[in-house]
């Protein structure tokens, strides 16, 4: 039996085996070419994501020191051997009161969330926020630096001990969020606690550039 007239325009209208075979083939070219894009722009989303978070949490530190009526401590930690980058904000049991009893080597972010400070009876973990190495974003700090600040409950301001000295450093705190291969964030706190954001290569849209260092304003140097 003849096929009807239906029949052979259904058939007229498929696609050939040919025909599809050269569509899967283009699809295949177009999702080459544009996975590096999307990749692109799922790791400067992350980027910003995590530096969000910092710089929420910055004010969180500040806030909470205020309210509580305390010092409290923020320290970070980036070891390229170490499965992650942190940091922690934490409080003194004992001397609240007291900036000095805010005290870093009691705190180790890079343990479980909420044992970053194991030490009983001597410092309390309120927040402690890891980054996986497998994301390829790490947080880097001024050479003369260190990462850790103590927040004052007077006024919000903050104090820098650098590492391996007892003097305060007057500098603004300053801490980089970086991802390989590009792009880079760097939050700035300044002596009275205010936070700023800039990117120190340009490569983040809708964010400033950073300025150079200056050391009549002690603006953030450049992080390693």
């Amino acid at each position: 039996m003849p096929p009807t007239r239906r029949a052979v325009r259904m058939l007229q209208r498929a696609f050939t085996l040919i025909e599809m075979m050269v569509v899967i083939a283009l699809v295949g070219i177009i999702a080459l070419l544009a996975a590096p894009s999307f990749n692109e722009m799922i790791g400067m989303q992350r980027l910003r994501a995590i530096n969000d978070q910092l710089v929420t949490d910055m004010q969180y530190l500040r806030g909470e020191a205020v309210s509580r009526n305390q010092y409290m401590g923020f320290v970070a930690r980036s070891v390229s051997t170490e499965p992650m980058s942190c940091y922690t904000i934490f409080s003194s049991i004992a001397n609240p009161l007291v900036s000095t009893s805010i005290d870093p080597s009691q705190c180790n972010c890079t343990n479980p969330v909420g044992s970053a400070c194991a030490s009983p009876g001597t410092q309390r973990e309120l927040r402690t926020v890891q980054i996986p190495r497998d994301f390829n974003i790490d947080l880097r700090f001024p050479p003369n630096q260190g990462g850790h600040m103590v927040v004052s409950p007077i006024n919000g301001g903050i104090e820098i001990r650098p590492p391996n000295t007892a003097l305060f450093s007057d500098l603004e705190f300053c801490v980089e969020v970086r991802r390989s291969p590009r792009g880079r964030l760097r939050t700035s706190v300044s002596m009275g606690g205010r936070t700023s954001q800039c990117s120190p290569d340009g490569s983040v849209p809708g964010v400033p550039t950073c300025p150079a260092y200056d050391a009549g304003l002690k603006n953030c140097q450049a992080a390693t």
